[in-house]
């Protein structure tokens, strides 16, 4: 009798050992829309894969993903512009990779810049937020050929269009 429940515990191992191999061999595939992104996601505690956007889907193991990074970069009349990303991801935070299928990714532009106003007594603070088509925020500081390009510049107006008050926004 024991070297009967012997072969049955090897049979359920072996069965068990198949049925993991199978599934980790399933295949699923990413594409992201739009032009000059690459994306980075982490597959487990120390793993990443990094996609770039074009033409043809990258296979992947079919699993849950969630992104670590987000570059978009586009050229223009001979400059590359580069905005970058770490969160907080919108849609993005967990992107399912389905066996046999594709995931579409679209992200990145068109930018929604959103301004954020914040008082204390007779001051107001004005910060933005730059949001991309997924929901994901993007970091404040744009790189035109490596180098960040000065803070932008900001004007109140009222409803006639005279400038209440302007200044610049500040880095850090």
């Amino acid at each position: 009798m024991k070297k009967k429940d012997v072969w049955i515990s090897v049979a359920i191992i072996a069965a068990a050992c198949l049925a993991f191999y199978f599934f980790s061999q399933q295949k699923g595939y990413i594409r992201i829309e739009g032009s000059g992104a690459e994306l980075q996601l982490g597959s487990g505690l120390f793993s990443t894969t990094k996609i770039t956007s074009g033409p043809n889907p990258v296979a992947l193991r079919a699993r849950a993903y969630r992104p670590k990074q987000l570059s978009i970069a586009i050229k223009e009349n001979g400059n590359t512009w580069r905005i970058d990303s770490r969160g907080p991801w919108g849609n993005l935070s967990q992107i399912e990779v389905k066996n046999d299928q594709t995931s579409v990714l679209k992200l990145g532009p068109p930018l929604l810049i959103k301004p954020k106003v914040h008082r204390s007594g007779s001051r107001a603070s004005i910060d933005f937020s730059i949001i991309g088509q997924a929901g994901e925020r993007y970091g404040n500081s744009v790189m035109k050929n490596n180098r960040r390009v000065s803070a932008p510049k900001l004007k109140i107006v009222d409803e006639t269009g005279t400038v209440l008050a302007s200044g610049n926004f500040a880095y850090g």
